[in-house]
Order: structure tokens, then C-alpha cells, then sequence
């Protein structure tokens, strides 16, 4: 499995758990919840992909292939981001901040499920 192949199949997956932990968190306590684990879905779903991005693009570089400076900016840059968001989001009173955790900690979950089946298969 490539590197881009696994953050395709993350991305999706991480989506698909998202949409349905808002589902029963609309259900059980309400829209600011169901919007609490939407707002950290997507913030985690952006923040992998950003990551994934900028981590393709440092090891173009160490191997020849692509620029190389600038990478510790890169990453400040993208947890201020997240930082700030996530900031705003608990600030404004719109998205509980328990669904923000839940959907923050939903991307991590299946990276680590994808892991282990991944070494599964190659062991």
C-alpha cells in the first residue's frame, strides 16, 4: 500500500465513522453535538491530509525530487491553524465540545485500525 493510497483509504473511512458518531450524537444529545463531531471530523480529516501532504512533499525533497525548505514553517503553520479553529469552535457555543473530541479522536482511531491490518497482511 502506497502512502497515497492510505491516506485515500483513511480519509474515507475516517468520513464514513464521522458521519455516523454525528448520526447518534444528533440522536442522543442533540444538533450542537452532531455538529461538535462534524466540526472535529473535519478538522482532523483536513489536518491528516495536510500533514500527509507536506510529509510527501519533505521526503520528495530529501530524495531529490522536490523543494525541501520551508517544512518546519509548514508544520507551525498547520497546528496554529488547527489551534485557532478548534479555538473558535469552543468559543462560539455552536459545537459541544465533547463532540469536537469525539471527532477529533475518530481519524486517529482508524489510522490505527488501517496500521494493523496492514502489517497483518504483510506479516
Amino acid at each position: 500500500m502506497s502512502p497515497t493510497d492510505l491516506t485515500s483509504r483513511v480519509t474515507f473511512d475516517s468520513g464514513g465513522l464521522v458521519a455516523a458518531l454525528a448520526l447518534l450524537a444528533g440522536w442522543v444529545a442533540g444538533i450542537t453535538a452532531a455538529a461538535g463531531v462534524c466540526a472535529g471530523g473535519a478538522l482532523a480529516i483536513l489536518n491528516f491530509r495536510w500533514l500527509a501532504g507536506r510529509t510527501l512533499t519533505v521526503l520528495a525533497g530529501l530524495s531529490g525530487h522536490g523543494p525541501l525548505g520551508g517544512w518546519a514553517l509548514g508544520f507551525g503553520l498547520r497546528l496554529g491553524a488547527l489551534a485557532a479553529v478548534t479555538a473558535g469552535l469552543l468559543m462560539s457555543g455552536w459545537a459541544h465540545p465533547v463532540g469536537v473530541v469525539v471527532g477529533l479522536t475518530a481519524l486517529p482511531c482508524v489510522l490505527i485500525v488501517r496500521g494493523l491490518a496492514f502489517a497483518r497482511e504483510r506479516s
